[in-house]
């Protein structure tokens, strides 16, 4: 009755066959371990922000459950340091982001992403940056570099646009001695005009949940359908079978 599925183009189907389902089961564990990945990073996020407040020198310390905390920070800006960083959205609108060195003794600072500033507008960003003493309060962040891919920032001289909050590359140009992290400014005492402030990180689930079911659904429709038309292809051989010797 099942004969037929041992013919070469048979056993090319069944093989066909299997590889989809493994490819459907393993997209569907990968988007479930990046479910789960996901929540726990939002738990870290909500966590950290609610954690006692970091001062500067907790900043040079940074460890792996740094980023995402609040810092309080008083010093004094270094406006002719600042930095725009290129290519950076808000609510869909194309900008940069603005960057300033606070420096916070005599041999030390932070940087700290000020805000964010449509496109039109960040040609001359750097020269709005605040000036002055401040008093302020920001969310802490790791130093972004290069991945395998993506645009590369000059190592030599003084730029004024960078591809990415590179902190160390900032660090190179300035006479200050930067903490290896940058802060996400969230508040300050004077105000700073002009920028507006980045978004906080989502702490939404993501669509990754609704994908693992999807990839699930495949695998279930792959798994038995197969053997259905497996099935449907016998009990019509069965019956030309029949029908022939009827004749």
């Amino acid at each position: 009755m099942y004969g037929f599925a041992r013919e070469p183009k048979w056993i090319v189907a069944h093989l066909l066959t299997f590889l989809l389902l493994a490819t459907f089961i393993s997209a569907g564990i990968w988007q479930l371990g990046r479910h789960m990945e996901r929540g726990r990073r939002n738990e870290a996020v909500l966590a950290r922000a609610e954690a006692t407040m970091l001062n500067a020198q907790d900043l040079f310390r940074a460890y792996d459950e740094t980023e995402f905390r609040v810092a309080e920070l008083q010093g004094i800006w270094s406006p002719t340091d600042a930095v725009v960083i290129r290519n950076r959205s808000h609510q869909e609108a194309a900008g940069c982001h603005l960057a300033v060195p606070l420096t916070t003794n005599e041999y030390q600072g932070v940087l700290v992403v000020v805000g964010w500033t449509h496109e039109v507008e960040c040609q001359t960003a750097v020269q709005a940056a605040p000036e002055g003493s401040v008093s302020l309060t920001g969310r802490v962040r790791f130093s972004q570099t290069r991945g395998s891919i993506g645009a590369r920032d000059s190592s030599t001289g003084v730029l004024r646009t960078l591809a990415r909050t590179d902190v160390a590359r900032v660090d190179q140009q300035v006479a200050l001695t930067l903490a290896p992290v940058y802060v996400e400014l969230m508040d300050s005492t004077p105000q700073v005009d002009g920028p507006v402030p980045v978004d906080p990180p989502p702490t939404d689930v993501g669509p990754h949940l609704g994908y693992t079911v999807q990839w699930f659904l495949f695998f279930v429709v792959g798994a038995v359908g197969y053997p259905l038309v497996l099935r449907r292809h016998a009990h019509r051989g069965v019956t030309e079978s029949i029908a022939h010797v009827d004749d």
